[in-house]
């Protein structure tokens, strides 16, 4: 145990800066004052960007002309606070020197404390507050796409093998109700809504779809158990669940992650968005959970507690959900730990191809990693980039492994 600690300590350390990062991006990385004083009043406008747009009006005719024409680090404030990296990610700087400026160079006509510390690249962009802002959105992708895998594993593994095919009994006006409310549930919650799902704040009518498309898929469900009164709907049949859900998952298994997501990111009416990466590769993700899930309810369904609850007259539902989907979801966290590397990697590969456009630009590792192109010699513009991807993902496989090793100990 002590060994295992001491082995993967530096990996934790590694994740801490990376977490830290990502919670404090607004106050390590920012091209506006955090907190200044003009004419005897306070303001703190680089921490009204967090929760409010760049483009709403301060209402202040002083912050409102700052904000206008771009004069942030050069007004003479009364006093003012700016962040360590005095730049916003993706900003473009327009001063052809401070293009491809080198590590440590202060910024032309502003004091020492406006330095370009990782340097700039192509564009003018501050490297280091890219790398920042990578931090969160590599973050972000990893935990929120992992986590929807992990969810959708969870599901399918545990009626794959707690049940089996022959175990999985419902009546045939249930099945048919739910059968049929798919396709309702899909039109009404995702076709429907496309409009919607592309907007500006999109996440937010995904999670409004997902809701959607399960309520409308209980509804067809409780419909069904209605139409089951029917003598001849009212016939239990055994769905062979574990058939279907594994060759399902042979399906997603035989697609390449990396090549769907820009088909169907090239397809999508609304363009490409963070959100729409983090929904389909937890879409596409959800194999491993599944399959790590069922192997180990196969195996605990066989036990002899098991066998204690049946025979005790639980139902299956209650055996399932109480006494052996907890003890199978162990293995699970393995599979999260190296799951959310993998999504580092393939946000990082996608916002490379230029994935994403002007929005992810200069803010995430990948497009970091793209400006290089145009800059072989720049070696400060993909080496911070370069580093952080291979480290974070060499840690979460470490920490993968370790408990992996853990667990058959």
């Amino acid at each position: 145990m002590i060994k295992t600690i001491k082995k993967i300590k530096p990996a934790f350390w590694v994740l801490a800066v990376l977490l830290f990062m990502a919670l404090a991006r607004d106050f390590l990385a920012n091209g506006q004052p955090l907190y200044c004083r003009i004419g005897g009043e306070t303001f703190w406008p680089g921490l009204r960007k967090i929760w409010v747009s760049t483009d709403i009006p301060f209402k202040h005719p002083v912050l409102d002309s700052i904000r206008i024409n771009g004069l942030w680090r050069t007004f003479p404030y009364d006093a003012a606070v700016f962040a360590p990296v005095p730049f916003s990610p993706g900003e473009i700087e327009r001063h052809p020197l401070m293009v491809l400026a080198k590590p440590g160079e202060v910024h032309t006509g502003l004091p020492g404390r406006f330095r370009h510390w990782l340097g700039t690249d192509d564009s003018g962009r501050d490297v280091a507050a890219g790398l920042v802002s990578g931090a969160r959105i590599s973050i972000q992708t990893g935990l929120a796409a992992m986590s929807m895998a992990v969810g959708i594993g969870l599901i399918l593994g545990a009626l794959a093998g707690f049940f089996g095919d022959d175990h999985l009994r419902v009546r045939q006006g249930r099945l048919w109700g739910t059968v049929l409310g798919l396709p309702v549930a899909w039109f009404y919650a995702f076709i429907a809504r496309q409009y919607a799902l592309g907007q500006e704040g999109g996440q937010y009518e995904w999670v409004i779809s997902a809701l959607l498309f399960t309520g409308i898929l209980i509804a067809f469900n409780l419909l069904g158990a209605v139409f089951a009164k029917i003598p001849v709907l009212g016939k239990t049949v055994a769905v062979p669940a574990d058939l279907l859900i594994m060759r399902l998952a042979e399906l997603f298994m035989s697609i390449p992650k990396l090549i769907f997501i820009i088909v169907v990111a090239a397809l999508s009416p609304k363009g490409q968005s963070i959100w729409l990466m983090i929904m389909l590769l937890g879409l596409m993700s959800w194999t491993a959970p599944a399959r790590f899930v069922r192997a180990e309810l196969l195996r605990i369904r066989e036990l002899d507690y098991i066998a204690a609850a049946r025979g005790l007259g639980f139902s299956e539902w209650r055996v399932l959900l109480r006494h052996a989907l907890p003890n199978a979801i162990g293995p699970t966290l393995i599979v999260f730990a190296i799951g959310v590397g993998e999504a580092i990697v393939l946000e990082a590969s996608l916002s490379f191809l230029g994935f994403g456009g002007g929005e992810l630009m200069g803010k995430s590792w990948g497009t970091l990693l793209n400006s290089a192109r145009s800059a072989p010699t720049a070696w400060w513009i993909s080496l911070p980039p370069g580093l952080s991807i291979c480290l974070v993902v060499l840690s979460l496989n470490v920490i993968g492994e370790s408990l992996a090793t853990r667990k058959d100990a």
